[in-house]
């Protein structure tokens, strides 16, 4: 065969090749990045205050820990709607204590490393996924408590639309337990349910079972494995752009225990003043083996710009803790602030915090107090901190 021929068809064979080849996309980057420091009233490091038995704690001036969430986000590839995805998160999280005490060197780990394929016209313009990922999330900002959590590794389908809102399902096996249980969940979640002119339903339903453990069970508990359902309804109401009501019923049942909420969540701008505003209230109750313990939180925070970079936020919050078999627990907490910003809106990061946190609580909170606090704070009834926090998102 002529030489000039065979060159010319391998030409047109790569070039052929390199049109039909997907072209990969830019790596985005985004992340998230929570650092701190502090002493207490004694002048050793910084506690935080936490009710025993709450569900969360108000967090402004009162975080123990080090965050940083880098996110990796590349296209793979393309082709008409179809789009190729692999995000990646090296994170850390309560960094300095996660040093190793031999090496000296901070122990990351993989947060999120999971890839997707979006644009599936099929699926009403949704996406499948599979790998390790933050799933299912719904979270309330000032006391940082997540109404629904499904992070683990598994696969899914996400925000196909169907009917009057968008449905996502999956399956999932969750590490964020107390021990390596092996647990499968299946969240199904249909959300963006139009029901008021200005407000959105959302379902959560979350049902799951035993897989094969991992580890024996410790001698004495009992063989069964449970069972579990969850269903949660949140509604949303939107007033207007800087101000929103989120209304949430949720129960949950796994085995023998079981518990019922209701939350609200309220936010927005005073009329008068560069002030925003966010308040929670919430009652729990909790049902296990017969036995009935009842949370009830409420608190709120204002954020106020004052000139240039410079803001003032005062946090205040109260939990209650009313356990049948038990005296009920008590705690209050107030923190003060001053911060610089870049930007006027109480939502602008990076954000550097200069703070004074005090708690107060009862008798039977301090029999009940965690071990740090115990070591500090184990013969009084109230405490303080202060401190520096750096938070920043991109």
């Amino acid at each position: 065969m002529n030489k000039n021929l065979l060159a010319g068809m391998a030409m047109t064979l790569a070039t052929g090749a390199t049109v039909a080849a997907p072209e990969a996309g830019p790596i985005e980057m985004s992340g998230y990045m929570r650092v701190g420091g502090g002493v207490n009233a004694h002048g050793t490091r910084q506690v935080c205050f936490a009710l025993p038995g709450a569900d969360a704690k108000w967090r402004l001036g009162n975080e123990c820990d080090h965050v940083i969430e880098p996110t990796f986000d590349a296209r793979l590839a393309s082709s008409d709607e179809l789009q190729w995805h692999v995000r990646a998160m090296p994170s850390s999280y309560n960094g300095w204590s996660a040093i190793d005490s031999q090496t000296g060197k901070l122990n990351p780990r993989f947060g999120q490393a999971y890839t997707y394929l979006s644009g599936i016209q099929a699926l009403g313009g949704g996406k499948a996924w599979v790998g390790r990922r933050f799933y299912n999330r719904l979270q309330l900002g000032i006391n940082d408590q997540f109404l629904e959590n499904n992070d683990g590794e598994g696969m899914g389908l996400e925000d196909m639309k169907f009917g009057p809102g968008r449905l996502s399902a999956g399956l999932v096996i969750s590490p964020q337990t107390s021990r390596p249980d092996n647990r499968l969940a299946m969240p199904i979640r249909y959300e963006g349910i139009k029901t008021l002119p200005q407000g959105d339903l959302a379902v959560y339903l979350t049902p799951s079972v035993q897989r094969r453990r991992s580890t024996p069970l410790p001698p004495g508990a009992a063989s069964a494995d449970p069972k579990g359902l969850a269903l949660g309804l949140y509604q949303t109401l939107n007033w207007s752009a800087s101000s929103s009501t989120l209304l949430g019923l949720r129960r949950d049942r796994t085995g023998d225990e079981t518990n019922t909420r209701f939350v609200v969540q309220q936010g927005g701008m005073l009329p008068t003043v560069a002030t925003h505003w966010d308040a929670i209230g919430e009652y729990r109750l909790n049902t296990k083996a017969g036995v009935d313990s009842r949370w009830i939180s409420l608190g709120g925070r204002t954020d106020t710009h004052l000139s240039g970079p410079f803001r003032a936020l005062v946090e205040l919050g109260g939990d209650q803790v009313r356990p049948d078999n038990a005296p009920t627990r008590q705690m209050a907490k107030l923190t003060v602030a001053g911060a610089v910003s870049l930007g006027e809106e109480a939502s602008s990061r990076p954000t550097l915090r200069l703070f004074v946190t005090h708690a107060a609580w009862n008798d039977a909170t301090r029999v009940q107090l965690s071990e740090r606090l115990q070591q500090v704070y184990g013969d009084q009834k109230s405490g303080t901190s202060y401190g520096l926090q750096f938070e920043s998102w991109w």
